[in-house]
């Protein structure tokens, strides 16, 4: 297992700065995620850690081996692309095979090994019995498969994987997700991982580095980008938001008090970082709204009425929108509940899930 390290990494296309002085650690064995909108320079991280492309600055480690310079073949990665790069006139063998083919002389291979490695991979990916088809004869998510046992085959040092589930709909994106998170773990491989979905990074990752215009926003497990955002634009883009402006009247015990002049009354949520400006943001997330109740507790929480103006039923919830003061919130609500437009709602939206960031800054709008 393998370390990686980028260590204020910078690419530049003409006068484009794809990469902007990037830097982070991957941890032996970890499943890491860069995440984004299309266009932030997450692919070409990627693909300066494969040795596809040689930044401008900066230095790629492997462990505490200086690998900026080297060729592509001599860092022993294999990449999994987007449109998984099958040949068409090789079957499912051929495919999964040529990559020990072209190395057998360097690392010593007989066919019979060549052979029980490909068996191998294909009980690993749930291929076995496919391994005379070709790619145009397989389902997408066959294909997928495909392209992630040809990389796993040359057992290599890093595992990189370029939005592998994009072309794939949405009950079998989840369903690959889970079987690369399998995999991963089951073999232990370093592994980065790019996507520009949110809840795929959330779902799969050890840790996600979020990037916006070339530069790293923000890193750590799931659970803590989603509720510590450190920016206005990791709030926004992790999960759907209601976003408030207003102004920190106070701060007290890692806590901030702030008047949202939208709702005319104060809200209270954590501090995600130390120093906040006078003018912020408070972003609700609509699953954290509780129904009052005669027997609700929200001594130090959010109170908040409004009328409903939509109700929808999704299944596994309800999204309403509330009309509150001069603006409407979205809530979920749970799908037993019957929810008329018009009626009054009172909801508890707990301070511990109330996030307050600065309001300097972009909000993530996604192409």
């Amino acid at each position: 297992m393998t370390r990686v390290r980028l260590e204020e990494v910078t690419k530049v296309y003409g006068s484009v700065v794809a990469v902007d002085h990037v830097s982070f650690e991957v941890e032996s064995g970890e499943l890491f995620t860069l995440l984004g909108p299309s266009g932030c320079g997450k692919t070409t991280t990627l693909r300066i850690i494969a040795g596809f492309e040689v930044p401008e600055t900066g230095r790629v480690y492997f462990d505490d081996v200086d690998v900026t310079y080297l060729k592509p073949y001599r860092r022993n990665t294999a990449m999994v692309f987007q449109n998984y790069a099958l040949w068409p006139h090789m079957t499912v063998y051929e495919n999964i095979a040529y990559g020990l083919k072209i190395r057998r002389k360097e690392i010593g291979l007989t066919e019979d090994e060549i052979r029980r490695k490909v068996k191998w991979v294909l009980e690993l990916v749930k291929l076995e019995g496919l391994e005379n088809r070709y790619p145009l004869q397989l389902s997408g998510g066959q294909q997928q498969r495909v392209a992630l046992a040809r990389a796993l085959v040359v057992e290599p040092r890093v595992l990189l994987l370029d939005e592998p589930l994009s072309n794939l709909d949405a009950k079998l994106r989840i369903e690959m997700r889970e079987e690369i998170k399998r995999l991963q773990k089951k073999l232990g491989i370093t592994t980065i991982y790019v996507t520009h979905d949110q809840v795929e990074a959330m779902s799969i990752s050890d840790r996600i580095a979020i990037m916006s215009k070339g530069r790293l926003i923000q890193y750590g497990p799931p659970h803590e980008v989603y509720f510590k955002p450190n920016s206005l634009f990791v709030a926004d883009f992790l999960g759907r938001s209601n976003i408030l402006y207003g102004e920190l009247v106070e701060k007290r015990e890692g806590y901030a008090v702030v008047h949202v002049p939208e709702l005319d009354s104060n809200l209270v949520g954590i501090a995600t970082v130390e120093d906040l400006p006078k003018r912020v943001a408070v972003v609700i997330r609509p699953e954290t709204a509780k129904l009052v109740s005669e027997r609700t507790s929200y001594r130090g929480d959010n109170l908040i009425k409004g009328i409903v103006d939509i109700a929808m039923f999704l299944g596994e919830k309800v999204e309403a929108r509330i009309r509150v003061g001069k603006t409407s919130l979205v809530v979920y609500l749970p799908n037993t509940m019957h929810i008329s437009i018009g009626k009054e709602l009172a909801v508890i939206i707990p301070r511990d899930n109330t996030i307050v960031v600065p309001a300097i800054g972009e909000r993530a709008y996604i192409s």
